[in-house]
């Protein structure tokens, strides 16, 4: 018996043997095939070291492409491959390291080495900035496998001009950002620069933003609504300059370079909340403190964000004058995403929201900031548009931003409004101001979700005025219940719906029509980096530069027809107060009742318990 199951085993293990020998796969004759600039860029018209650039090709079933930039110079670039033997382009032989001028003018070159072929397909047609970036492990394995994880590195942003360089030098740190963007095979990062650095005009800053956009095929709705917004008037708009992005030397798509929600003096300029409190921390620690070992204060567990009436902070150590009247910016977040934030708190109708700044808030300025606001919701909640003290929420919060911010996100059915990347932004003993407008890729009707019995595809229906508020449950991220948000009882209100109406036909509209005769001239503009885009990530199903061409002119039509009819469709009815009339399923209804029943015995137990900040 011991020498047949003896004998078993050894055919299971040569068997396996075999199958392991027979899967290997035969490394190519070439790789790490690239192309890199000859001449270097002078880095602001001579300011700084010069940069010279690289692209590695990308195999995309069989075929290798060369995503190559315009502003690398494919009749002089010069190349570097390894090889198991001499390399050919037809009948001229490649040098490793030296130029060649093969790949000039070809949309396709066939590469041979020893008995095999490569087909290379060359994209060249973008003229767009492009940033370069290296990575210090060469690799983005760390930073994707942890979207706060900060890797040092090099970064190199070429013009527009394709002549000369941005940016030239360290790269204090590549990380993720984002939420349900992050979770794509396309991903978001924020970059910190070293220094200071004006990037094409829209002011000094270190921290940016490189948004994907790859849930649009369009990679046009965030241009759309930002350019409008600022069209409008609206302060603080976030700046944009659309751009290809390496890392790594890998070809990573079309990007646009964002200006950040911020507090700077270039981008929102209102008292630095976080600079006073690292100014304590260092005076009172040592001037190497670091802010993210302060400790915990309020409720911060793993459901604070589902607790109405919370709060969380860092424990700054006190000042004479803790009360701060002003330099904050609030975001409306979801309560599943609120545990992970440093600083927040819950209104006393459950809407959540995480500092972007002061990020690591003393108590104080917690407390200062969540009492103004609550002020400000129960005023907007209550029939008289006054809260409990008297004060009229016209009085507490500026209505021409409130306005401005409302119509540009009804314009663009921007599902989102009130619930997410929603901003408030209060300067010191000013009012509470809306803004700065953020996020928009999936408006124009690039969404079909029918949340809150509204049609967001549908250019002539009401939707942001109908929006509700999540209310997450303890039981998971699903949503038990929905309520009114801050934007649909504004819209409530005939003096708001009046507002919105007046900023329309003096600004928002006009701004409108300018982004409308705007979107085809960026189309055009951008259509080589998004041909390249459309195929390393096959947005439109196809590999075809043509039917790529046209399926991207038709991407941007797309946000034109349903902007333009909207825009019409807002114009013929806003000012009324609007009724949505939603059909009522009893059974859904009913299992709704049950379920937040559940979720607030739950809720009552967790603080009765003194469970708030269990982190299981």
């Amino acid at each position: 018996m011991k020498k047949i199951i003896a004998i078993i085993l050894a055919l299971v293990l040569s068997c396996s043997c075999l199958s392991i020998t027979v899967s290997a796969a035969k490394d190519p004759a070439i790789s790490n095939f690239a192309v890199e600039s000859v001449a270097e860029y002078d880095v602001k018209a001579g300011k700084g070291d010069g940069a010279a650039v690289k692209t590695d090709w990308y195999e995309i079933d069989g075929t290798y492409y060369l995503f190559v930039p315009s502003s690398i110079d494919l009749s002089n670039a010069k190349i570097s491959f390894d090889a198991s033997a001499d390399v050919y382009a037809g009948s001229t032989k490649l040098v490793n390291g030296e130029t060649t001028d093969v790949f000039n003018g070809k949309n396709e070159v066939v590469l041979s080495c020893g008995n095999e072929t490569f087909k290379v397909i060359v994209i060249n047609e973008s003229t767009v900035a492009s940033v370069f970036i290296e990575t210090e492990s060469g690799n983005l394995d760390a930073v994707h496998a942890d979207k706060n994880y900060k890797e040092e590195g090099k970064i190199t942003i070429i013009n527009t001009d394709l002549v000369s360089a941005e940016y030239n030098g360290v790269l204090e740190y590549i990380k993720g950002r984002g939420n349900s963007t992050w979770g794509m095979d396309k991903k978001p990062y924020n970059i910190k620069l070293d220094k200071k650095a004006d990037l094409f005009g829209m002011g000094k800053s270190k921290k940016w933003s490189l948004i994907a956009n790859h849930s649009d095929d369009s990679l046009a709705r965030n241009v759309a609504a930002y350019y409008a917004a600022k069209e409008a008037g609206m302060p603080y708009t976030p700046l944009f300059v659309p751009c290809d992005v390496y890392i790594n030397n890998e070809y990573m798509g079309a990007y646009i370079l964002t200006t950040r929600v911020e507090v700077d003096e270039t981008r929102v300029d209102i008292d630095n909340l976080d600079d006073v409190n690292e100014e304590i921390c260092i005076k009172e620690y040592g001037e190497d403190f670091d802010m993210d070992t302060l400790a915990k204060g309020g409720i911060y567990g793993r459901f604070a964000g589902l607790l109405q009436g919370t709060q969380k902070w860092v424990e700054v150590p006190a000042t004479e004058d803790e009360a701060e009247t002003g330099g904050y910016i609030l975001e409306m977040e979801l309560a599943n995403r609120y545990t992970d934030e440093i600083s927040g708190f819950v209104t006393s109708r459950n809407q959540p929201f995480i500092m972007k700044s002061p990020e690591y808030a003393s108590e104080a300025q917690i407390k200062y900031i969540n009492d103004y606001y609550q002020r400000f919701e129960d005023a907007v909640f209550s029939e008289s548009g006054k809260n409990s003290e008297g004060e009229d929420y016209k009085e507490l919060a500026d209505m021409n931003s409130l306005a401005k911010f409302y119509a540009i996100n009804e314009w663009t059915s921007n599902q989102d409004c009130g619930l997410t990347s929603t901003y408030f932004y209060k300067p010191a003993g000013d009012k509470l101001y809306a803004g700065p407008v953020w996020d928009f890729d999936i408006c124009f009707a690039n969404n079909d979700s029918g949340r809150f019995g509204c049609d967001y595809t549908n250019p002539k229906e009401f939707t942001v005025c109908f929006g509700r508020q999540y209310r997450n449950t303890f039981f998971g991220k699903y949503d038990v219940d929905e309520v009114p948000h801050i934007y649909n009882e504004l819209c409530k209100k005939q003096e708001f719906v009046s507002e919105v109406k007046k900023v329309w036909d003096s600004e928002v509209k006009a701004a409108v029509d300018n982004t409308n005769s705007m979107l085809s001239t960026y189309a055009e503009a951008n259509m080589g980096s998004a041909v390249m885009n459309a195929i390393r990530w096959n947005i439109f199903g196809t590999y075809d530069v043509a039917a790529i061409k046209t399926a991207y002119a038709k991407a941007v039509n797309d946000i034109y027809t349903f902007s333009t009819v909207r825009a019409q469709f807002l114009t013929e009815n806003l000012g009324t107060v609007q009724v949505q009339n939603v059909e009522t399923n009893f059974f859904l209804a009913g299992l709704k009742k049950i379920g937040t029943g559940m979720n607030n015995l739950f809720e009552k137990l967790i603080v009765a318990f003194g469970l708030e900040n269990m982190t299981f």
